[in-house]
């Protein structure tokens, strides 16, 4: 089966839009855009198949007041794309339940055989997500930010 680019575009296009205001209503999408044996990693964990991967987003979006992501740039081919983004998050347990916004970008990796993302990485900076907005450990960071930025 040969899979055309511009199924592949509208498959970016529907990552996104499940991204776009991510929560528990969203990810049911995700049956329709990821493989069965998905394998997803960020810097927090690697998740294998299509169920752990919703159990972790579910995890992840169970506590936060709003989580959405705004696409900047893609590049997509017949067999991977790479986007750049702007993760907006509010959670009552990270910087006093402020929105934190963190750039960071994807990789996928399309199936062959079918429609579907096989592969998923993303890159952020997990400090200016989580670290950062803990009470200590986030002043700790700051101060060490700090230092390393007086060298330049």
């Amino acid at each position: 089966m040969t899979i055309k680019h511009a199924d592949r575009e509208q498959l970016v296009h529907d990552l996104q839009a499940m991204y776009s205001e991510f929560n528990k209503k969203s990810i049911d999408q995700a049956d329709n855009i990821y493989h069965a044996e998905i394998s997803f990693r960020d810097p927090i964990l690697q998740v294998n198949g299509l169920a752990e991967l919703k159990s972790y987003f579910n995890h992840g979006v169970a506590n936060a007041s709003s989580c959405h992501f705004a696409f900047d740039a893609q590049v997509v081919t017949e067999s991977k794309a790479f986007l750049t983004w702007q993760m907006r998050l509010q959670h009552e347990k990270l910087a006093g339940g402020k929105e934190i916004v963190v750039p960071g970008c994807t990789h996928l990796e399309f199936a062959e055989e079918e429609n579907t993302v096989r592969h998923h990485v993303d890159y952020y900076d997990v400090g200016a997500m989580v670290y950062e907005h803990v009470p200590v450990l986030g002043f700790l960071i700051r101060k060490v930010r700090e230092r390393l930025e007086a060298y330049e």
